[in-house]
Order: structure tokens, then C-alpha cells, then sequence
């Protein structure tokens, strides 16, 4: 079995653009939304210039955002996909698709309606990340919600034809754990973070242990 896909998010830092650029990571994540990790065109314009990516997505995540407000802030960059954070509507989505002309994943906050949330969205969103809100913020809490759950989403997701990526405390010391409920892929910022920034230690730990557990689930 393959490792799922790999993606780095909160990077704000060109510290951190060069670690995560360094990793085996499909995509690297940069958060426009008011944040401790929060980034702007000039500072993300200056770290991509500056790194080689190695051909790496890259995935702007916004919290209910208007389209003119992220067409703005995306000005000029090399982004590849468009995460919706928050809770926007699909009408909010699929314009904000039309808009800039680019696929656009949605986060679905584990809870009660959360699944019936996820299938309003077919047909709209190319992908789905599923994540854990705590203590009033959207993410990137380091807290995870019950994985039990998720081979739920994922059916829904293979039900759609998008990719779901699974977010909220994933670190090395648990992804085993996360990897045996086979998500497609999983999507971490404060687990492989020391003193608030990437740590290329942590991520070459995260990898090798998704590699050992790939071996032992196929």
C-alpha cells in the first residue's frame, strides 16, 4: 500500500518554506486567515521565489472569505487549489471556484451533521479536509477528533470521486494510529512544529513512520 498524501499546512515563515519543500509532502499549506500562522501576498511571493518547491501544490487556506477578498490576496501567486476553512456556503464555493478559476477543498468540522454537511458539497468541492474545531478557533488546535469516525468520510468522499484528507493532532507519535482507519491523505501544521516553526526532524520522523505503516497495512 502507498503512504496517503502528505500535506504541510501553516507554513509562515521562509524557515518553514524551505523545510516543508524539503519533504516528501504533496502540498504545502499557507493560512490567509487571521492566525498565529497567518501569511500575505508580499511574504508568500517573496518565500516561493526564493525555494524550490520540487513541484509541490500549493494550497491557500482561507476562512469565509469572500471571492473577491481571495482573488485579491492570491494575486500573482502560484496557487493550486483554494481550502475553504470555515463555514461557506456551496454557492459561496462554487463561485468562488468560477471566480478564480481553481479547485477549491472544504473543511467539514467533525461533528453531529457533519457527514450531511460533507454531501450537500458533491459536485462542488474537489476535496474535503475533515478537522477537529476547538476552543473557538478553526484549526491548527493540535486536537483531534475521534478517527473511529473516519472511514466514514472517506466512503463519502470515494462516493464523490475527490480525496479526503484527514487534519486535527496528527503527529509522528500517532499517525500509525490514524493510518490504520486509511484516509487518503493526512494534513498537519502544529504536529511537526518546535517552538512554533517546521521542524525537519519531526517531518522526517512523521515520513518514516507513514512508510513503516504503509509496509505493515499492505
Amino acid at each position: 500500500m502507498l503512504r496517503p498524501l502528505l500535506k504541510l499546512c501553516g507554513n509562515h515563515s521562509e524557515g518553514d518554506v524551505h523545510v516543508s519543500s524539503a519533504s516528501g509532502a504533496e502540498y504545502l499549506g499557507f493560512v490567509f486567515a487571521k492566525s498565529k500562522r497567518q501569511v500575505n501576498n508580499e511574504q508568500l511571493r517573496n518565500w516561493l521565489e526564493k525555494a524550490d518547491t520540487h513541484g509541490k501544490k500549493i494550497v491557500a487556506l482561507f476562512v469565509n472569505a469572500d471571492e473577491e477578498t481571495i482573488k485579491n490576496e492570491i494575486k500573482g501567486l502560484p496557487i493550486d487549489i483554494i481550502q475553504c476553512h470555515g463555514t461557506e456556503s456551496v454557492e459561496l464555493v462554487q463561485s468562488i471556484k468560477e471566480n478564480t478559476k481553481l479547485p477549491v477543498w472544504k473543511v467539514i468540522h467533525h461533528q453531529e451533521n457533519a457527514l450531511e454537511t460533507m454531501r450537500t458539497f458533491q459536485h462542488t468541492a474537489d476535496g474535503y479536509v475533515v478537522d477537529c474545531k476547538a476552543d473557538g478557533k478553526w484549526g491548527g488546535t493540535g486536537k483531534a477528533f475521534d478517527w473511529s469516525y473516519v472511514p466514514v468520510y472517506v466512503e463519502e468522499g470515494k462516493r464523490q470521486q475527490v480525496p479526503v484528507f484527514i487534519a486535527g493532532g496528527v503527529k509522528p507519535e500517532n499517525v500509525s494510529e490514524l493510518l490504520a482507519f486509511k484516509p487518503d491523505g493526512i494534513d498537519l501544521s502544529s504536529g511537526i512544529e518546535l517552538k512554533g516553526y517546521k521542524s525537519a526532524s519531526l517531518i522526517r520522523n512523521l515520513e518514516e513512520r507513514m512508510m513503516e505503516s504503509g509496509s505493515n497495512l499492505s
